[in-house]
């Protein structure tokens, strides 16, 4: 074999390893670096968002959250109906949801649910016909 086979091989291993990283580049993924799904919808309704946040502090309607050693306990100042969210930030499988339509001032949500590791927690809640929105960061032990 003489030398400009040997450099013809060389060049066609190149543009292969070449060309597939353009494909692997251009073929869509399912895991993307958005943590939501619908990130530019949610981008254009971000007054809403801001102002129910205003509005929780503006009216003292903040939730507090008290971590526990069996559960996360979460008191409203009024009856709400809500809807919480946790989404874990390594790994959106683990991503949790509690919702009531009922009023409720004080819940408990068990630390099984949820495993050790930092999470975004968004609470949305509806108290005196007003929507208020807290959200949060929370390390679970």
């Amino acid at each position: 074999m003489n030398w400009g086979t040997k450099l013809t091989i060389g060049m066609v291993l190149f543009m292969g390893f070449i060309i597939t990283l353009v494909i692997l580049m251009i073929k869509p993924h399912k895991a993307d670096s958005l943590i939501e799904d619908d990130y530019y919808e949610k981008g254009q309704t971000y007054d809403l968002d801001y102002n129910a946040r205003r509005d929780a502090q503006n009216d003292k309607m903040l939730p507090i959250i008290q971590p526990g050693a069996e559960a996360i306990s979460i008191t409203f100042p009024k009856p709400v109906s809500y809807t919480i969210t946790f989404r874990r930030l390594a790994d959106s499988r683990f991503d949790k949801s509690y919702q009531s339509d009922s009023t409720r001032a004080h819940i408990n949500i068990p630390n099984a649910d949820l495993p050790s590791g930092s999470w975004l927690l968004r609470i949305e809640y509806k108290g005196e016909e007003r929507n208020y929105l807290y959200q949060d960061k929370i390390l679970m032990p």
